[in-house]
């Protein structure tokens, strides 16, 4: 039996970790925009990296579980209410920015992929990982909303 959450909502206390992480993870993208903008490169590339591998850990330890319990419908006979659709429309906004993320930290870092695979304008990858980032973490308070708050008014 899971044990219940610290945020007075419906949710497990892994939940209520995840939610606190995530927007934590938040407010450090956004701290890692502002070391760009001031030219501090190398603080930046620790702070995404750290964000994009703590997130990776959270995905395997507290969102994929929960969405295999939880989020696993029927595909398309139920995906009309938001329990079933807030978790989809997340996982799916999610592994993309995870991916990109995961992309733009191999480029940014290593020599693994060729030059052709490679991107020169970092600007606007980056500009658009922010973003869909924000998505994901906006998405997700939507998922938690749905799955934990909605289901006991």
């Amino acid at each position: 039996m899971p044990v219940k959450g610290f945020l007075g909502t419906g949710a497990t206390f892994d939940a209520d970790v995840n939610l606190v992480v995530q927007l934590v993870m938040g407010a450090a993208l956004v701290a890692g925009v502002i070391l760009a903008k001031q030219r501090c490169y190398r603080a930046h590339g620790v702070c995404q990296t750290t964000v994009l591998l703590l997130n990776l850990l959270m995905i395997g330890l507290v969102m994929w579980p929960s969405f295999r319990r939880q989020g696993n419908p029927t595909f398309p006979r139920v995906l009309h209410r938001s329990y079933y659709a807030a978790p989809m429309v997340h996982a799916a906004l999610g592994m993309t920015a995870e991916l990109l993320g995961l992309y733009i930290v191999a480029v940014a870092s290593t020599n693994v992929l060729p030059a052709w695979l490679r991107f020169r304008n970092w600007k606007r990858w980056m500009r658009t990982e922010f973003v869909l980032w924000l998505i994901v973490v906006i998405s997700g308070v939507g998922t938690y909303y749905a799955w934990y708050i909605a289901p006991f008014r």
